[in-house]
């Protein structure tokens, strides 16, 4: 059964990369390719911009992911203690919700030429009466790409440091450390953060393996001529010309090579962090103007949060604004018209929420079903987690266009069950990741004294194990839910333009230049997040409210 349940995580994985393989090496059947040839990588290298592409994507990608693990740990040493790290919890939570298309959009209303922020300082600041003509996003650098992926990419970190927090004797350490004559900010630095960084060591590599193959957020914030890689690759396989997939499948494999020397990089920087924190730490360096330093460091990190939350709030403004013409800070007047055109987003809702929550459901079930199979089975459980983990540690446009093109061929494509399937697959990562530990963390007593009053082996999992899961179960469920609103390339290409979602839309209509349109479709986006956190919240609260002691998966 085990086995069975990797193979089902592992052969769309291996699918998707053996059809971008094949094409990319000149074999394609269906258009009368069927011997090997070198052309798809020779007229992929000479696209024009291809080095610099490149270089976007592996500058874009490192630095964000850098600056996000240094803010996010700047914001631990800062809001150190369980109150202030609670707060931290609460603001850093709901972040996560929020998909990275509507961040993208968000901060695209936000730094126009014509957005608010240009209007809160026009024209008192600037001098302005109408739209500058430069602009600041897009810009070529990849600076505001960067920016928009740590609106999104701070929190997350946060919150897995936080999680691993728990589970390190931090007073100890921070006793020992100042014992020692070292500063609290310097104690942590020389013996809690490295114990955090290898906890957090798997999600920082999703983070930086998402931030190379973004697609959503780089075509609304990032440089345009030329794009990021995977911007780049997925042109290709949305171009009309069918041959034009060939040359896009071996930017495809050119996009896991990128990753794979990313990935490579990383970890000789951290061998070098490493290696230099060694040194501070058998030199004796007190270091004791850190404090300042860290400071600082966390008052950039809400500067990248700050901007996200109000480009939320411009989008939010967009969505109902009637005249609103240049310099002014406000609409003239506010109007519902635009919503009243909603109709024509009600068949990518109905899709976005029916998705979300079966997928959600689906691979919650998964996971709860492997945690049981693979708990007796060291071996097993090693080989279903490094297939569960594979969807998030490969680049999205590196197996994602193969496998639509196996979908097409098995007749798969623009169907429900493909479209819910894709989502399970990125899904599933997380719900393993949040249920895992809370399982292994149970008090098997428990089942032991139901056990010895006569309860049998279904009967102790459903009314003992799965009560005590419970509040990993509805974190996963959530979690699950923003996931599947926030998937562009996956839902792109398994919906094949039958099945459209919100992200779909509201990608488009920014695109597109439709800011009224586009601004209500965020707040779209953002309602199935907050539905799916309403409905989990009321049914904790009806079922599992009277029991007071359950925490974090378990009885205390």
């Amino acid at each position: 059964m085990v086995c069975i349940l990797a193979l089902a995580t592992a052969l769309p994985v291996i699918a998707g990369i053996v059809g971008v393989t094949a094409p990319a090496i000149g074999l394609f059947p269906p258009l009368g390719f069927v011997s090997p040839s070198l052309d798809p990588a020779t007229v992929f290298l000479a696209t024009p911009g291809l080095a610099r592409a490149v270089l976007i994507s592996l500058g874009t990608g490192l630095s964000a992911t850098s600056l996000a693990v240094l803010f996010s740990f700047a914001l631990l040493v800062t809001f150190e203690g369980a109150h202030r790290s609670r707060w931290l919890r609460r603001l850093a939570g709901p972040l996560i919700a929020v998909p990275y298309s509507t961040v993208a959009i968000g901060v695209l209303f936000l730094l126009a030429p014509s957005g608010w922020l240009m209007r809160l300082v026009s024209p008192g600041l600037t001098g302005f009466d109408r739209p500058p003509l430069w602009a600041l996003v897009p810009d070529g650098s990849g600076a505001v790409l960067c920016l928009g992926l740590l609106v999104k990419e701070v929190p997350f970190l946060v919150l897995v440091s936080l999680a691993a927090l728990a589970t390190l004797p931090v007073r100890r350490l921070l006793a020992t450390g100042m014992s020692l004559g070292y500063g609290r900010t310097a104690s942590w630095l020389h013996l809690v953060l490295p114990l955090v960084y290898r906890r957090i060591r798997l999600p920082v590599f999703a983070v930086l393996v998402f931030s190379l193959s973004v697609v959503d957020m780089p075509r609304l914030l990032g440089p345009m001529l030329p794009p990021p890689l995977a911007v780049l690759i997925v042109e290709g396989f949305e171009d009309t010309e069918l041959a034009a997939r060939l040359p896009a499948s071996f930017g495809a494999l050119l996009q896991i090579l990128m990753t794979g020397a990313a990935l490579v990089i990383w970890r000789i920087g951290e061998w070098l962090c490493g290696a230099a924190l060694a040194r501070l730490r058998r030199g004796g360096f007190r270091l004791a103007t850190l404090c300042a330093y860290v400071r600082a460091l966390a008052a950039c990190a809400t500067l990248p949060i700050i901007i996200g939350c109000t480009g939320l709030v411009a989008a939010a403004l967009w969505s109902v604004a009637g005249p609103w013409f240049f310099p002014a800070t406000l609409p003239d007047a506010l109007t519902w018209r635009f919503w009243m055109r909603t109709d024509s987003l009600a068949p990518a809702l109905m899709a976005s929420i029916v998705i979300a929550a079966v997928a959600s459901l689906v691979a919650v079930a998964l996971a709860l079903l492997a945690i049981e199979l693979t708990r007796p089975r060291g071996r097993a459980g090693v080989f279903w987690q490094v297939w569960i983990f594979a969807p998030i540690l490969l680049p999205q446009a590196g197996f994602v266009p193969g496998l639509q093109m196996v979908l097409t061929m098995t007749w798969l494509e623009g169907t429900w069950l493909a479209m819910i399937w894709m989502h399970v697959l990125f899904i599933l990562p997380y719900a393993w990741l949040i249920l895992a530990p809370a399982a292994a963390s149970l008090d098997r007593r428990h089942g032991q004294v139901a056990a010895s009053l006569g309860a049998g082996a279904w009967r102790r999992y459903r009314c003992v194990t799965l009560p005590m899961l419970a509040p990993a179960i509805i974190t996963a469920l959530f979690v699950g839910t923003s996931v599947s609103v926030a998937l562009y390339l996956p839902s792109l290409f398994a919906g094949a333009g039958r099945i459209t979602t919100m992200t779909l839309e509201a990608v488009a209509l920014a695109s597109g230049g439709s800011r009224a349109m586009a601004g209500v479709a965020t707040m779209l986006q953002l309602l199935i997040p907050m539905l799916a956190f309403a409905a989990l919240q009321t049914v904790w609260h009806l079922r599992y409210g009277r029991f007071a002691g359950m925490r974090a998966g378990g009885l205390h």
